[in-house]
């Protein structure tokens, strides 16, 4: 029997490592943001941080869309558990995602979201930071 580290018909074995090496975290840099893609509204960017982003017709939403399908608080993103989400917020139309109408659910990039008349789409880049 070949021993830790040992070649064996031509592989290696499995060496065993410390627990240390199993345990580091790497930081990782995030960045995402919702980009609209109607053609009712003027195309823009709206980054997405910590803070939950409602959006409706409402002018107290963080994105207001002056749109008659979009519900006064139509839905709400916000950040949970190192993932972006997106809510239904009991709207008259509907949320959707990619086509699917949902209630909740986490967001991926390149999502396609749509409310009333209105398309954004979901971006976000993650990459390790140099330490």
């Amino acid at each position: 029997m070949a021993r830790s580290g040992e070649a064996h018909d031509g592989f290696t074995t499995t060496v065993e490592m410390a627990r240390f090496y199993l345990t580091q975290t790497f930081p990782v840099r995030e960045r995402a943001y919702l980009q609209i893609l109607s053609p009712l509204e003027k195309m823009r960017f709206i980054e997405l941080k910590d803070k939950a982003i409602l959006i409706g017709r409402s002018p107290d939403c963080d994105i207001q869309f002056v749109v008659e399908n979009v519900s006064r608080k139509h839905s709400r993103v916000f950040f949970h558990n190192e993932e972006f989400m997106i809510e239904d917020l009991d709207s008259t139309n509907g949320l959707f995602v990619n086509g699917i109408k949902i209630v909740r659910c986490v967001l991926r990039n390149n999502d396609q979201i749509a409310l009333g008349g209105v398309r954004l789409l979901f971006n976000e880049e993650k990459s390790l930071q140099p330490r």
